[in-house]
């Protein structure tokens, strides 16, 4: 049995709710991206996917909708501008239904850059993301959402007095990283604390998944971290070790088929350190299970997003 036909067999055995449903998806032109929206074309669900290049999010809708005949409309989306993110919730205001929304679109290692006060990698993995899903659920509290993290978000926060006493201490103790790793590892715990705040204090549907350990599109040399040999070998690297995308984005259909998973569970892959194989939920990493941090963690997001 070809791998393609294998992982189609999966998506038939395993997926119950995800058909026929209208999701708005981001991150669609990313490996993993564009093999789950595969999927959920296969399901027959009207999609609507947000996207910053234009030109291969119509590629894609094209080549998917002549395959699987779902409906799939492209608009303009991308994390560092704001404006694209109002667009989307004014469009979810005038839709007559929305179903779910997953959130795919992140950042890996990226350069050290300040961006209206700051740090990259915490407004497009942390700021914006947490803003857009709460104002979607104050338009629709029963949207489904499903957000693609990592396992590095059970790093323990840094100075965490400091860190967690008022808005300003907030964004500064942030800026001041400048390890790109602990960066994107704090991005993503931060994300997940204010989520899980939201899903327990809420009572809100939402879902935290992770695709393990997989080729992607994060390694790619416009990302511009590493030197040009470190993009010339580990991609090639990545494919013969990890495993493809399309594998890796069963972990997130399964996330988005769940229907309320409990508050200290999310879904990712089985297999060592929970990073190659089919979909499993278990459960969260104790750090970020603290409901005073993660309460104090939701209120200075949205203090600095109103700012």
């Amino acid at each position: 049995m070809k791998k393609e036909e294998k992982y189609f067999n999966c998506v038939d055995q395993n997926v119950l709710n995800v058909k026929n449903k209208v999701i708005l998806v981001n991150g669609a032109t990313g490996g993993i991206g564009y093999s789950l929206v595969t999927y959920l074309s296969y399901l027959q669900n009207d999609l609507y996917l947000l996207v910053r290049n234009l030109k291969e999010g119509d590629k894609i809708k094209n080549e998917l909708e002549n395959k699987f005949h779902n409906k799939i409309e492209v608009i303009y989306f991308d994390y560092l501008d704001r404006n694209s993110l109002l667009n989307i919730i004014d469009l979810v205001k005038n839709l007559a239904k929305v179903d779910y929304f997953v959130n795919v679109s992140g950042i890996y290692h990226q350069p050290y850059e300040i961006i209206n006060g700051i740090e990259k990698t915490y407004i497009v993995n942390f700021f914006n993301p947490a803003f857009l899903i709460n104002e979607l659920l104050k338009i629709n509290k029963n949207l489904k959402i499903a957000v693609v993290s990592s396992i590095t978000s059970s790093t323990k926060l840094i100075r965490k007095t400091l860190l967690l006493s008022n808005a300003k201490n907030f964004v500064s103790t942030l800026n001041n990283i400048k390890n790109k790793h602990k960066r994107y590892a704090l991005s993503k715990h931060l994300l997940s604390s204010y989520l899980l705040y939201l899903k327990e204090n809420q009572n809100r549907n939402i879902t935290l998944t992770h695709p393990g350990i997989a080729v992607t599109k994060l390694f790619d040399k416009k990302n511009k971290a590493y030197n040009k040999l470190f993009y010339i070998f580990t991609p090639q690297i990545m494919k013969l070790i990890f495993m493809d995308s399309s594998k890796a984005a069963l972990s997130i259909l399964k996330g988005i088929d769940c229907d309320y998973t409990p508050l200290n569970k999310w879904i990712g892959p089985r297999g060592l350190f929970h990073s190659w194989g089919y979909p499993k939920i278990y459960s969260l990493n104790k750090n970020l299970l603290n409901p005073i941090e993660n309460k104090q963690i939701f209120n200075l997001a949205n203090k600095v997003n109103e700012q």
